[in-house]
Formats: structure tokens, sequence, C-alpha cells
């Protein structure tokens, strides 16, 4: 029947005849060669021939069915299952092609009433458990979804798709011991199974067996060399070991092959914010939107980008568009809540948690932010009993940043209901990011070894005495972090006069010019000539303005604690800077930095342990006391206590060094810091408090936890006078 549905008049007048007369099976057989060989037209023609002479075959209205599937013409399809499944009750295939029309239409609810009747059929039939199981995954349950592939593996434990698809679910579920066991026996039925081979490489990825997850992608590679998802995560795992350089290689030709890759886009983005490129990140994170505008975990890693931008507003949207993707989306509602939680919006953060009660997919989540906000109320009972009541497996399944979040808000609680030791345990659990593997304490206080060698260099100290004083310079707070840098910033900026840069990296930009520009080292700055001193000058005060908010501020404040070990670079660029230096007792400062999840560096990598953070705090001072002897700075110290004792006396006298008058706005620094959209340290629910004398004296209910560090922290303890 070669050609049936074309113009030859001898085969159109053919089709008028009694259809008795042709061979069933050879019309039939020629319908299937049509659409086997892609003559979708000519095929549709001769179904529809067939079924008008009634000639009835479940095969015809499936392969019908298929191809207005395939056009998109839903409806016809479903009218040809439909009368294929009246005609042909036991066509099992005919349900589960039904089934998936109603997928595509957007109506999973009737495609699984279908399969569940192919279940009561033929218990036996594979097809239906693997459909089920997709249905259960687009819809992100994933424990469905297992419970169909665990089912399919009864009957056929060697299907090797139903050992690779139930290996995928249980790394979606966080069950990748499991997912490793499954995907391994896959592999043994066939070796060189790609898609195997890839899942596997990721799953070891997962469980920290890099090198071995790198073996297995290389092998999928040599199989198929132009694989995208295989070239993608190659490059997470390059990503893990920190060779981001060869990582983001293999993003780019992922994307390459695939230039509508959203997968490999988002990770390209992930790689560019973990190097400080937030624009670039934020760039690539839009693209894999634009490709997949349902990739829901998309939306919150640009969120959290938005949020690194000070695009709050931008970042909310963007949670609230990932759950109206899916409304069952542990981490984008852990993000949303910690969104409003840490911009003071527990009004938002409560009304919010109120609505989604019934929400039993994000039940740890709510209790978990519930107990935070009668942690922030003070009511510390209530806050202990909603805490304790969060699932042990939700614990130890959530995703990283809210495993170490819980630990945090549990260890503050806690301490409140005076569980002093359960309280530690908790801040040591807090404190078990795995980003720190990216980061070495070492290389941080290298860096401030370094700095302190230019005070060993005759040529730099000869020249720190005949610098010249510059038209305008910068307010420098420094100290350590946890002395009470938050408080005195929020206080100042609430000063119309005065505006502060809170923790941007902008003597660190400096840094980067002299060393790629100039090519000198830290220990080098002797070697920098007026005009190279004005470049590096003029370099910081461009990026310190595009900084300040307040623009008519006739003092800006680069408050950054840790650019205490900064103070040569500083005081060459800025000899007539004025420097706050702020302090605390030295045992609360380091109980307090220990307490705090910050986000890791390399700086940070030190403040993970009490006795860690005492010797970093001890390097700290030391240098501290080498500079305010050796180099001709302008300073005055504020001490944490006395601006708890006694505001006034303590902020005027700040004032006074600043030379700025008394403003009414000062006592109102509270409403200040409420009217920020971010803060952007450990800080931010504490400045928007009444003082409060609860933080003096704390470390003493963790005494002895302190005893390695007195060696470091009590000489310190009598120089501020404690």
């Amino acid at each position: 029947m070669k050609g049936f549905g074309s113009k030859d008049k001898n085969i159109k007048n053919s089709t008028k005849k009694n259809v008795d007369t042709f061979d069933k099976d050879k019309l039939i057989s020629s319908a299937f060669s049509l659409h086997s060989s892609g003559k979708i037209k000519e095929a549709l023609e001769m179904y529809n021939f067939l079924i008008k002479n009634k000639i009835y075959d479940p095969r015809i209205f499936i392969n019908l069915g298929s191809i207005y599937y395939q056009l998109k013409q839903f409806d016809k399809a479903i009218l040809l299952f439909d009368e294929s499944i009246k005609k042909f009750p036991n066509s099992l295939e005919a349900y589960s092609n039904l089934a998936s029309v109603f997928v595509a239409k957007g109506r999973s609810d009737i495609a699984k009433k279908i399969l569940n009747k192919t279940i009561e059929i033929n218990p036996n039939y594979l097809k239906t458990y693997s459909n089920l199981a997709s249905i259960h995954v687009g819809e992100g349950d994933f424990e469905k979804a297992e419970h169909f592939l665990r089912r399919s593996l009864n009957i056929n434990p060697k299907d090797i798709n139903a050992l690779v698809n139930l290996g995928c679910v249980l790394k979606d579920l966080g069950k990748t011991k499991e997912a490793e066991i499954f995907l391994r026996d896959a592999i043994e039925i066939n070796p060189v199974y790609d898609f195997a081979l890839i899942n596997l490489g990721a799953v070891l990825n997962e469980l920290g067996k890099i090198d071995e997850g790198e073996e297995f992608l290389k092998k999928a590679l040599k199989i198929n060399p132009t694989s995208p998802i295989a070239l993608n995560n190659l490059g997470n795992i390059l990503t893990n070991k920190n060779n981001l350089v060869d990582a983001e290689i293999f993003y780019r030709k992922a994307i390459e092959i695939k230039p509508d890759f959203s997968l490999a886009y988002n990770n390209l983005a992930s790689l560019q914010a973990k190097k400080g490129n937030l624009s670039e990140a934020e760039k690539f994170t839009e693209e894999a939107i634009k490709y997949n505008p349902k990739f829901e975990l998309a939306y919150v890693n640009l969120g959290s980008i938005k949020i690194d931008l000070d695009k709050l507003a931008e970042a909310e949207k963007l949670f609230l568009s990932a759950i109206e993707i899916n409304k069952n989306y542990n981490y984008a509602y852990s993000n949303l809540f910690r969104l409003y939680e840490k911009t003071n919006r527990l009004k938002k953060l409560k009304d919010k948690i109120e609505s989604l009660e019934k929400n039993k997919f994000i039940i740890n989540e709510i209790l978990m932010f519930k107990a935070r906000i009668c942690f922030r109320e003070k009511d510390f009972t209530t806050a202990k009993n909603l805490i304790d009541q969060v699932s042990y497996e939700w614990i130890k399944n959530t995703e990283h940043h809210t495993n170490i979040l819980f630990w945090s808000f549990k260890a503050f609680i806690e301490e409140k209901v005076e569980n002093f030791d359960e309280a530690f345990e908790c801040f040591e659990k807090s404190q078990l990011n795995l980003k720190y593997e990216n980061f070495n304490p070492e290389i941080f206080q290298n860096y401030i070894k370094t700095y302190r060698r230019n005070l060993e260099n005759k040529n730099f100290v000869v020249k720190n005495t005949s610098l010249k004083k510059n038209e305008f310079s910068p307010v420098f707070l420094i100290g350590f972090p946890r002395s009470g840098t938050t408080l005195l910033d929020t206080i100042l900026r609430s000063h119309p006069e005065i505006d502060v840069i809170e923790e941007k990296p902008l003597i660190n930009s400096v840094e980067r010019v002299m060393k790629s520009k100039f090519k000198y080292n830290l220990d080098e700055l002797h070697k920098l000539t007026s005009s190279e001193q004005d470049v590096l000058r003029n370099h910081y005060l461009e990026i310190l303005r595009n900084n300040c908010d307040k623009k008519s501020a006739k003092i800006l404040i680069d408050k950054f604690p840790f650019q205490t070990v900064c103070l040569p670079l500083i005081n060459l660029l800025f000899p007539n800077s004025k420097i706050i230096f702020t302090h605390r007792n030295p045992y609360d400062t380091v109980l307090s930095c220990f307490q705090q999840s910050f986000e890791p560096n390399n700086a940070m990598s030190n403040l993970r342990s009490l006795d860690s953070a005492s010797q970093i705090y001890d390097l700290t001072m030391c240098v501290w006391l080498d500079y305010k002897t050796k180099l001709k700075i302008n300073y005055i110290t504020s001490k944490y206590e006395d601006l708890i004792e006694d505001f006034d006396t303590h902020i005027l006298k700040v004032l006074n060094f600043l030379d700025v008058t008394w403003h009414e706005n000062i006592k109102n620094y509270r409403n200040t810091a409420n009217k920020r959209e971010k803060i952007n340290t450990p800080s931010s629910s504490q400045v928007v408090q009444p003082l409060y004398k609860s933080s003096i004296a704390k470390w003493k209910n963790y005494e002895n936890y302190f005893t390695n560090s007195k060696k470091y922290l009590d000489k310190w303890k009598n120089y501020f006078n404690y």
C-alpha cells in the first residue's frame, strides 16, 4: 500500500472498494510500515481508513492515538485510547498511553486512577509501576515513587531501568547508601550502561567517595563522550575537589552540547557564586530558569544569590515562585522562613507558618521556625518543647544548610533553659558546615603574619613616618568578630551625618589590585611608590562611595572587624584616618564566635572551636598591640561592656572623637535596625532588641570547656582590665 493517501487516482479508487476484498493483515502491516518509516500523515490516513472500515486491532487504536498525542491533539488521543479499552478491555498499553495523555494535560490525578485500574487487570505489568513512579517523581512525592519501583523490582529483580530509577529516587530522598546498592546492581547486569554509570558517579560524589565517583563518570564518558549529564556530573565532582577551573570547563562543554541544559547552567552559577562572581552567578541561574521555568531548585539558588546582592524583595519572590511550582518543596520553605527571620519580619513569618500548618510535608520546618519565633519572643520553654518535636530522621536527611541552622537554633534554646552541656554539643554540630572543607585556617594565620612582617622592614617604618595627610579619609571600625562592632555600627549609622559600610571586603579589593597590577606581596608595602599608592587609594575610595547608601553623609565608616590585621596598608593609604577599635571580654568574644554559624572562609575556619578561636584571637591582639605601638594611628577604643552599662557617656565619647555632635536619632537606633532590609552579620536579631546584659560574662556557663584556651586569653583579659 505504498503511497497510501497520495494523489494516485488508482489508489484512491481502490479504497472505495469493499475492504473485504483486501487482505486485512496486509493493510494493517502497511499502516505499521508507514508509521515506523516516519510517514506520519500517510499512516494517520491509513489508520483512520482501517477504523472507518471496522478493521479493529488494539495496535491500530494505540498507534493512531499516539500520533495524535505527538501532535498534541490530546482530546482525539483520549477518544482513541478509550475506544481501544472498550473494544479490548485487556489492552494494557492503551491504559498506559491514556494515562500519559492525562499527565500531559496536567491531570495526573486521573492518570493515577487509570494506572491503578491496570494493576487490577494485571498486577505483573511492569510499565504501570514505572509510569506511576514517574508521575510521583513529577509531583515531588519520592516516597510513593520508591514504593512503585520496589513493587516493579519484586516482579522482575533484573529490570535494569527500574534499578537505575530507584537509585535516582533514593538519591533524591537522601538515602544515598541504598541508592549506591541499586545502581551497582544495575551496572553488574550491564557494565556499559552509561546512564547507570553516570548516576552512580553522582551518588558516590554525595557519599564523599569522590575519586571513585570520578572514575565511573569517566567510564561513562568513554562510552558516550558527548553525554551532557556525564559532563555536568563530572563538573560537580571537580567542584567538590575544589578544582574550579576544570569544573567550569566541563559545565561549559555540557552547555555547548546541550544549549538548553538548565541543570548545567545552575551548577555553573553555583560555581561562580563560590568564586564570588555574584553577577555571573545571577546571570547563569536566570538562564537555567529560562530553559526550565519549573526548575524549583534554580529559583531557590537565585533567591540566595539575590540575598547576597542585597536584592531581598526579589529573593522573596523567587522563593515563593519555587513554592508555587512545588507546594511541598522543603528547601524553598526553609529559605523563605530564614529570610523572614534574618530580616526581622517575624509577623510575616508567623502569618506564613500559620497558613501552612496543615502541610504535613513541611511539619519539621514549621516546628523549627516556630521554636525560633518563641526564642525571639523570650518564651524559651515553648521554644524548647517545639524544637524537641522535630523528627530525628528529618534532621539526618534534610539538606545541609537547614541541618546546620537547626543545630544553631537548638543550641541557643538549650542555653536559655540552662542546659549548657547540651547547648555546647549543639553548637559543635552547628560548626560542621561541609563548606569548611574548601578552606584552610592556616591561610588566614599566615595572612596576619605576612602583614606583620612589614613592621620588621626599615624602609616601611621610614615611609610610615613621613606620610602626608589626605583630604578625605574614611573611619575604620575594627576589632575582633563578636566584640560589639555591629551594635556600635547600628548606633552610629542612626546619626544623619554618618554612614557605615558593613562588612564589604573593600581592603581585600585593594590587595588584589596591588598583587595583580603592581606584583607586590602584602609584606612588600615599602615598595609602593607614591603614584601606586594614589591608584590604590582612589580605587578604595571609588568602591567605598559605590557602597555608600547615605550620599549626604560627611563621615563614612568602613566596618569590618578583621581589618584590624590590615592596618599597615590602611595606615599607608590613609594616615590620618580615625580608627575605632572595639573590644569585649576575650572569653565572651571567643565563646560568641564559636556559637555563630558564619559563612565559611579561611578566616572563619579559625572560629569553629574554642581552642582555635582563642589562638586566632591571641594572634590578632598581638598584631594590634604592635600596630598601635609602631604605627602612627589615631584611634579610640570602644569597650562593649561600657556601652551596655553607660550608653550616653560611651557614645558621646565616640561622637566627640568623630567630631560630630549628639543627635536625637542616636537613642532610636533600634528603629534604624528595623528599617534596614539586611544586616550582614549574625547579630541581625540582636541589634533590634533593647540593650541587655545577659551576654556579659556568659562564658562562665561554659568555663570547663575553656581549659586549653586560658593560656591564650588570660593575658588579654588582664590587658583589657576584665
